[in-house]
């Protein structure tokens, strides 16, 4: 009778723990509009656990508790958490598109708009703590290694035709952009690099330092049509 009760005892306690791993890592099937509402959750918190604790230390059951989905539901929507973390870049990489777009089509000279587009990207850099994040850590090297090469190089080939678009888009009839698309977008990467040693450079002639750095770049980077009627 003891061993029967005992038996007993130890079955529901498997049942309990079965339960309770079905509820924390088997998937489930969701409608449409859950999935794209979980999808935007789990992008919107990655957002923010990457910007606190960088990709290393966030953790899958992390984001999926906030999202309120069981861990192996998580796959449903991204191969991994490199793959959301990628996903999130994409979409501050389109807003930087977006702002580019419209500075361009502002109708300024060319040497104006490139100005603008380089305060515009410090402005940026200083006030995304995940952009800021990306530069400081090793956040982009972990994210590339689980990455598909064809993922990155679809990417690469992305980013440089924003920026050739943005070159034709900014050369006026007199000025002529003399750089290659791949110097232009190494140009706008420099920008950060410079933000992360303002200490060094010094806070308080920064903003200086910057204005004259888009004067500078500007003057060469544009010159003078001569071909132009």
């Amino acid at each position: 009778m003891i061993l029967t009760e005992t038996l007993n005892i130890y079955e529901y306690k498997i049942k309990i723990f079965i339960k309770k791993v079905e509820r924390n890592f088997m998937p489930v099937k969701f409608t449409e509009k859950e999935k794209e509402i979980i999808r935007e959750t789990l992008i919107n918190e990655g957002r923010e656990f990457f910007s606190l604790y960088g990709l290393r230390k966030t953790s899958i059951t992390q984001l999926t508790e906030a999202a309120g989905i069981a861990q192996g539901s998580f796959y449903n929507f991204f191969d991994s958490k490199e793959d959301l973390y990628f996903e999130i870049l994409q979409i501050e990489h389109e807003k930087s598109e977006n702002y580019v777009e419209n500075v361009v089509k502002s109708n300024k000279s060319a040497k104006e708009t490139i100005k603008e587009i380089i305060k515009g990207t410090n402005d940026l850099f200083e006030s995304n703590p995940l952009i800021r994040r990306l530069y400081e850590s090793r956040d982009y090297e972990l994210m590339v290694r689980k990455l598909s090469p064809q993922k990155l190089e679809n990417h690469q080939r992305d980013d440089t035709l924003m920026v050739l678009n943005t070159v034709i888009g900014m050369q006026k009839e007199n000025e002529l952009i003399d750089a290659p698309p791949e110097i232009i977008a190494g140009m706008l990467r420099a920008i950060a690099i410079l933000s992360l040693h303002q200490d060094e450079i010094g806070k308080e002639i920064f903003p200086e330092v910057m204005n004259l750095f888009a004067d500078v770049v500007s003057e060469g980077l544009v010159h003078e049509n001569k071909g132009a009627d």
